[in-house]
C-alpha cells in the first residue's frame, strides 16, 4: 500500500515539473541535459511501478511509456514548453534500462543462491 501511494506523489511531482514553465537556466547548455533528466525520472517512475504494481515488465513500459506520451502531448499545449519525440524516447529508455538493471540483478541473484 505505501508503495502504492509513494509512487503517486512521485507521478503527481514529475507531472507537475514536465509542466511547469522554468525560467531560462545556464543548464540549457549543457548539452542532452533534459534527455538525462527525462531518463532519470523514469527510471525512477519504472522501480516505483514495479514495487507498487506486480505487472510484467512489458506491461509496465506500456503503461509509462503512454504516461509519457501524454507529457509530451500536453507540453504541447503548455505556454512555453513544447513536444519533442526525442523526450519520450528519454522516457521509455529509463523505464526499458530499469527493467533490464532489474533482469540481470535477479538472475545474478538467482545464480549466486544455487
Amino acid at each position: 500500500m505505501l508503495a502504492r501511494v509513494l509512487f503517486f506523489v512521485v507521478l503527481s511531482i514529475a507531472t507537475f515539473l514536465f509542466l511547469w514553465q522554468f525560467p531560462s537556466t545556464g543548464a540549457q547548455s549543457i548539452p542532452y541535459l533534459d534527455k538525462l533528466v527525462h531518463f532519470g525520472i523514469f527510471f525512477v517512475l519504472a522501480l516505483m511501478f514495479h514495487r507498487a504494481f506486480a505487472l510484467s515488465a512489458k506491461l509496465s513500459l506500456l503503461f509509462l511509456a503512454c504516461y509519457g506520451l501524454m507529457i509530451e502531448l500536453a507540453q504541447a499545449y503548455a505556454p512555453g514548453r513544447g513536444a519533442d519525440v526525442y523526450d519520450w524516447l528519454a522516457d521509455a529508455s529509463g523505464v526499458i534500462a530499469y527493467f533490464v538493471l532489474h533482469h540481470l540483478r535477479e538472475k545474478y541473484l538467482r545464480k549466486k543462491s544455487r
